[in-house]
């Protein structure tokens, strides 16, 4: 299986795990996306998660794992704050409020912010610690966590 497969079966089966709708998978080439090292992306209008090809054609299939489960993540907030999440994990009230502010405030790595701006969103925290979590649990792989979230990813 290659990486482009891995990236489609990934995203079903986050999917599955997050009780969502499975986002349509494609995959691009950019080159401004690949100078700010942007992997992929979920683009919540459409309910996709684009991959990145020059990224994807150059790492390791654990790698496309990681990002099938953070970007999945992402759709499953799109579902909640939008109220069309149907499945069985909680999502408290203060925490949807937050993810509803910060998608009307996103700072992305295509708006040029900081490493560290983006990294502090709630959104990004939630989608990194659950990446995290599903590695562990499935591959018994524990990925890297930036130091600067790291103790809020271990309070998730």
């Amino acid at each position: 299986m290659d990486n482009y497969e891995i990236a489609m079966t990934g995203v079903e089966i986050a999917s599955k795990i997050l009780g969502i709708k499975t986002p349509e998978v494609r995959f691009f080439v950019n080159d401004d996306i690949n100078k700010k090292d942007i992997n992929a992306v979920f683009l919540r209008n459409d309910n996709i998660i684009g991959f990145n090809e020059t990224w994807l054609e150059s790492v390791e299939w654990l790698e496309v794992m990681v990002t099938c489960f953070h970007e999945s993540r992402h759709a499953f907030q799109h579902e909640v704050i939008n109220n069309r999440y149907k499945g069985n994990i909680k999502i408290d009230s203060p925490t949807k409020e937050l993810w509803v502010k910060e998608t009307s405030e996103y700072k992305s790595k295509f708006t040029n912010s900081s490493d560290e701006t983006y990294l502090m969103q709630d959104m990004e925290i939630d989608a990194i610690a659950f990446a995290h979590k599903m590695m562990l649990v499935h591959f018994e792989v524990k990925t890297i966590i930036p130091d600067i979230i790291k103790h809020r990813i271990e309070n998730k």
